[in-house]
């Protein structure tokens, strides 16, 4: 009977030790399992390297680790991904086994990696693009994390996560406010993101409506050792409010512009991503089965820690295609290069973040991120509760360049329709700067 009590009591134990009270721990003991698919290599250097677990491999030939952890578990790993290896995401999180060995079997990286360039991939349409620079306002973008990073927190089993993601629903359809080739929804369809919806803004194009861009960064928040307290407090102004930010303001610009694509454009803000990417999964997964022709996805992750360094954006250079990525680099050189700014490649490695599973699924995906500092790739304050405007700074100047590559982005990948029009530069109460 001792022995059996331990076991029972192994989880509460877990969520103790990663700094919860005793009753929030037994409420993360109480909470479901997962199946965890994650490197090999960060389960060996994890505190969870002693549990059993089976070996595994992707298309791409990494080594895996597929093991069941409870909650408490899951929080021990992400903070391990997060403070002892230095970078974000790290792991894909399943309902079941059986769910995650099909995710490993219909696994598509190596295919996304290697997938030819679209026909897209042309750069052509300095004609949209240029006039949308000078629009960029950097107090619309630091008004953004003000707010949502003024949420207790945005953690995706949290009312503070739902009401967040709600919010962003609301400021994006009324940005879209009179257009009816434009259309905010919640995505719903995933079993693990608890409460917390993806939001998808629409633009749906007026040539090719059926072939797809995608531009994403995750809504929810998470601090690490705080387990799934529905009242911690986790800011997460870089990671990610800057992300929803830079795509608010994409938003406004191009919509202000009276902009009507020639392909669809999906600007998406993702749920449950700081617990196993389960909001992208869910609908890179929808997609792939409804035989969505995405043409190329662009993640936004962190984007406003910029500190002694000369460059201004990272590429990430693993577990993205690459036409998408030589054409993203090109794209920066054009019309970012060309203002003097700068760019670097770095890994981020596997599962990093949510454009990982788009490439799962084998759809074109890249992602972009902040140039960090000399000595960190990453603000090193995030899932901390100094992940706050205040401790970068104070503004989101260094989310600026983001705001141009993306626009960028999508008006070279789903171009401009012969039906765009000029309305005046001003939405919704966001100021234009020209």
């Amino acid at each position: 009977m001792p022995h059996r009590i331990c076991i029972f009591r192994w989880p509460l134990l877990l969520a103790v030790a990663a700094g919860l009270s005793p009753t929030a721990a037994a409420q993360v003991a109480d909470d479901p399992p997962a199946w965890v698919l994650t490197s090999a290599d960060s389960l060996r250097n994890s505190p969870l390297r002693h549990l059993p677990a089976s070996e595994r491999r992707d298309s791409l030939g990494t080594a895996l680790k597929l093991l069941e952890l409870d909650t408490a578990q899951q929080h021990l790993l992400t903070g391990h991904l997060h403070h002892r290896e230095g970078r974000c995401g790290g792991y894909f999180a399943f309902e079941s086994r059986a769910e995650a060995e099909d995710f490993l079997a219909r696994e598509r990286s190596l295919q996304a990696l290697l997938a030819p360039a679209g026909s897209g991939y042309t750069i052509d349409n300095a004609a949209t693009i240029e006039p949308w620079f000078p629009q960029v306002a950097e107090a619309n973008i630091r008004a953004t994390i003000e707010h949502l990073s003024s949420y207790q927190n945005r953690y995706y089993a949290s009312p503070h996560g739902l009401d967040a993601a709600l919010w962003i629903h609301d400021r994006w359809a009324g940005l879209a406010a009179g257009r009816s080739d434009v259309q905010a929804e919640l995505f719903t369809a995933c079993t693990l993101c608890s409460t917390q919806p993806s939001v998808i803004l629409t633009v749906t194009g007026t040539e090719l409506p059926d072939e797809v861009v995608v531009v994403g960064a995750h809504l929810d928040s998470i601090r690490s050792g705080a387990g799934s307290n529905p009242e911690q407090f986790a800011p997460g102004a870089d990671d990610d409010a800057s992300g929803i930010a830079v795509i608010t303001e994409v938003i406004r610009i191009a919509l202000d512009s009276g902009w009507r694509p020639k392909r669809s454009v999906k600007f998406m803000g993702y749920a449950a991503e700081e617990i196993g990417l389960r909001g992208s999964r869910a609908i890179a997964e929808s997609y792939a089965a409804d035989g969505v022709n995405v043409v190329g996805v662009l993640q936004l992750d962190m984007t406003n820690y910029h500190v002694g360094v000369a460059y201004h954006l990272h590429f990430i250079s693993d577990y993205s295609n690459g036409p998408l990525l030589n054409f993203s680099r090109e794209l920066f050189d054009v019309y970012l290069g060309s203002r003097g700014l700068q760019r670097r490649d770095l890994a981020c490695g596997y599962g990093c973040s949510d454009h990982a599973s788009w490439t799962a699924k084998g759809f074109p995906a890249v992602m972009a991120s902040e140039p960090g500092s000399p000595t960190q790739s990453f603000y090193p304050g995030l899932h901390t509760a100094n992940d706050t405007l205040g401790h970068v700074g104070g503004t989101a100047q260094a989310s600026v360049p983001f705001a141009w590559f993306a626009l960028a982005f999508i008006g070279e990948l789903a171009k401009t329709g012969a039906e765009s029009g000029h309305p005046p530069l001003h939405v919704d109460g966001f100021e234009s700067q020209d």
